[in-house]
């Protein structure tokens, strides 16, 4: 990008600078701050669990009114570190909810979902009155303003990863949020399984005119199957490997109008192409180690060095590409992205090698 050559000064400039600012008003020709740019990152899952977990020590969690009705650590980029944020966008956190623990139940026009890095399937979220058992791997879709909570009745601690596009929606001053009113859960009508049935390939006639988006949860057996059966028939592309998206079960379009989900395998071995997006990424790695090349520019990059279970990010109009370290087995990333906003705005682009 080009840069803009200032308008030479002058005390006729300078006043009318002052009325400008006097009256709420600005020229056009006048600097402004800037946004500062996102850095790529990566966030150790040792140092993410370890804060987890002291944080289950030292953090109660509250009642629905209280400011620790969820136990999350949240991921925060270091440019952005006023904002608390990991994106300008889409917010990753990781949850935390113990045995006997009951997260209470509320909703909100940030839509959101769970990818579940720890549990024994007891455990679940309760959407809209359907029960969905959290096994790790499984993706749980709340979708914006549906009733939520969740419970653990197991013995064993329950860890995913939370993610919302609440930074987008209060950007769009569009945020709002309400509790339930008839205690800190809401009854359970129907049983884990009712979605996936309801929107199988053999359904009922279902009507969604307005393609929003639907209480849904995909099954990590069902993608690990899809991801190994796509890489046995051989379609395995230079630029990301075995990529497959969360389709939405009735459009096939992305999971949410505001964040899409990914998961892709790195094949052993493999270093993909360049490429470059105006969208931002978050991954999580499920299994293997590798590294990501990040930078604005082809030559000058960071490696961004990761491992099971860290997160790592991938800012929009960065280049990059994966590298997978080992010479035997895949490497597996679960992603969410905001390209779902870029496309429906016209505003996707794309660059590769």
């Amino acid at each position: 990008m080009s840069e803009e050559h200032a308008v030479p000064e002058s005390l006729a400039l300078e006043a009318l600078h002052q009325r400008l600012a006097e009256n709420s008003l600005g020229g056009h020709w006048q600097s402004r701050e800037r946004s500062a740019k996102l850095k790529p990152w990566v966030w150790p899952w040792s140092a993410i669990y370890s804060c987890l977990m002291e944080s289950g020590e030292v953090v109660k969690l509250g009642g629905i009114d209280d400011a620790a009705k969820r136990r999350t650590v949240q991921l925060v980029n270091p440019a952005i570190t006023n904002l608390k944020a990991t994106t300008r966008t889409i917010q990753m956190s990781i949850q935390l909810v113990k045995p006997g623990e009951r997260a209470e139940c509320h909703r909100h026009s940030a839509a959101a979902l769970r990818f579940v890095a720890e549990g024994d399937g007891t455990g679940y979220t309760n959407v809209e009155g359907e029960e969905m058992l959290m096994e790790p791997g499984d993706l749980v879709l709340t979708p914006n303003w549906t009733w939520h909570d969740h419970y653990n009745p197991g013995k064993n601690n329950i860890v995913w990863l939370d993610v919302l596009d609440s930074h987008l929606s209060t950007y769009l001053d569009a945020s709002f949020h309400e509790n339930y009113g008839e205690g800190p859960a809401q009854p359970i009508l129907k049983r884990d399984g009712y979605c996936r049935r309801g929107l199988s390939v053999v359904r009922p006639r279902t009507g969604n005119p307005a393609g929003r988006a639907l209480p849904y949860t995909y099954k990590w057996g069902d993608a690990l199957n899809a991801l190994k059966e796509t890489a046995a028939a051989g379609q395995v592309d230079p630029y990301n490997g075995v990529l497959l998206e969360y389709a939405h079960p009735l459009s096939g379009g992305p999971t949410m109008p505001t964040i899409g989900c990914w998961v892709q395998l790195i094949p052993p071995g493999a270093t993909t192409k360049s490429q470059r997006h105006t969208s931002s990424t978050i991954y999580h790695v499920v299994q293997g180690e590798g590294v990501t090349s990040v930078g604005e520019k082809k030559a000058v990059r960071d490696n961004l060095n990761w491992g099971a279970k860290d997160c790592f990010f991938v800012p929009s109009w960065n280049w990059y590409q994966f590298t997978n370290k080992s010479s035997k087995e895949p490497a597996i990333l679960f992603s969410v992205t905001d390209r779902p906003v870029l496309e429906s705005l016209g505003l996707f682009r794309e660059e590769r090698d």
